[in-house]
């Protein structure tokens, strides 16, 4: 048995994360996962923690300064957790924006890492980013496996279809309910070089206020959703947060564009064409790992940029995307190495 700590509670993408991670482990390592909140303290759980071969830490951002205990609080005696601790797939924070060298971990999240890592052959990480990172803060047992998002298991050694009909398009909108502008100026441009395409804008983190939203997010949520339906009324707007079958819809899709990381992973893992626009240096590692164009919201020249790469993806029938259905199955076979090396514990 296996235990997998979790992240999902609002955000669609922690689901997704938390899916395809069990899915991988489930296939590779352990038919029996059982699956926890990261959020909170484990002190409850120790009895099932240390009845299992070991613990996953699973996925998204978690590579903050704070990674101990303030992404994962885990248990205040480290010594209780019996068992390895896997660090799996995580990611850099994308703090200090711009320049990942120089980032540190605090002094209890440095040492909670160096004893980790002490006792595993290697951790995963999900992009070349992270790996220079974790590699700059003495960490060199680190295997760059890919984010588990890439890995659609139905989808391992297909290709991407060639496309000159886009019929359905998912536009994913920003965390940030500051971007309201470019959001609309997005919407204006996708309209135009898609004309008779359905438009699907999504919120992955939701919009109406909650515990998890603010109410001033909301404001600005809705306004992206106005000024967007001002454009183009046929545009339809969903929540897609807490429930992963409510993204079942994207199988049906064409193309992606968009602010969400996994949204992005989530269509290229099933062999569909998508552009992520980068919010923080979370996105802009991803891309840069699997080498493909770059589009940060700071950029004042952003959207003629994607404008032109709109043109050429549909002067090619986006068949740019051959290159990378073989990115992903070459690094799938990092990922079943990493994980088939799971199987001594």
């Amino acid at each position: 048995m296996i235990v997998l700590l979790s992240g999902q509670i609002k955000n669609i993408g922690d689901f997704l994360i938390t899916d395809r991670s069990r899915r991988l482990f489930e296939e590779f390592v352990d038919k029996e996962i059982v699956i926890l909140d990261r959020t909170k303290k484990l002190d409850e759980h120790l009895d099932v923690i240390n009845k299992s071969r070991f613990v996953v830490m699973c996925g998204g951002p978690a590579y903050a300064d704070n990674i101990y205990d303030g992404i994962y609080p885990l248990v205040d005696d480290l010594s209780k957790i019996k068992v390895p601790i896997i660090p799996f797939g995580l990611g850099w924070c994308g703090r200090p924006s711009g320049n990942p060298l120089a980032f540190s971990f605090n002094k209890k999240s440095q040492e909670f890492l160096d004893q980790t890592h002490s006792k595993i052959n290697n951790s995963s990480c999900r992009c070349l980013t992270t790996e220079k990172v974790l590699n700059n803060n003495g960490f060199k047992n680190v295997v760059m496996t890919g984010c588990p998002v890439w890995y659609d298991l139905r989808s391992i050694g297909k290709s991407f279809p060639k496309n000159n009909d886009i019929k359905h398009i998912v536009f994913t909108t920003a965390a940030d309910p500051k971007l309201i502008g470019q959001t609309v100026k997005l919407i204006k441009l996708i309209s135009r070089q898609f004309p008779t395409a359905k438009i699907t804008m999504t919120y992955h983190r939701g919009i109406l206020p909650d515990k998890h939203t603010t109410i001033r997010a909301t404001i600005g949520y809705l306004l992206m959703a106005l000024g967007s339906k001002l454009v183009n009324s046929r545009i339809k707007i969903r929540d897609v947060a807490y429930d992963l079958k409510k993204l079942n819809f994207y199988d049906d899709c064409d193309f992606h564009i968009g602010y969400r990381v996994h949204a992005h992973l989530y269509f290229l893992s099933k062999r569909l064409p998508s552009i992520l626009i980068n919010e923080d240096g979370r996105g802009k590692g991803m891309v840069e790992t699997m080498n493909l164009p770059v589009f940060n919201i700071e950029d004042k020249n952003l959207i003629q940029k994607i404008n032109t790469v709109l043109s050429n993806y549909k002067k090619s029938d986006f068949s740019d995307f051959e290159r990378i259905e073989k990115f992903i199955d070459s690094h799938f076979e990092v990922m079943k190495g990493f994980l088939n090396n799971l199987n001594k514990f």
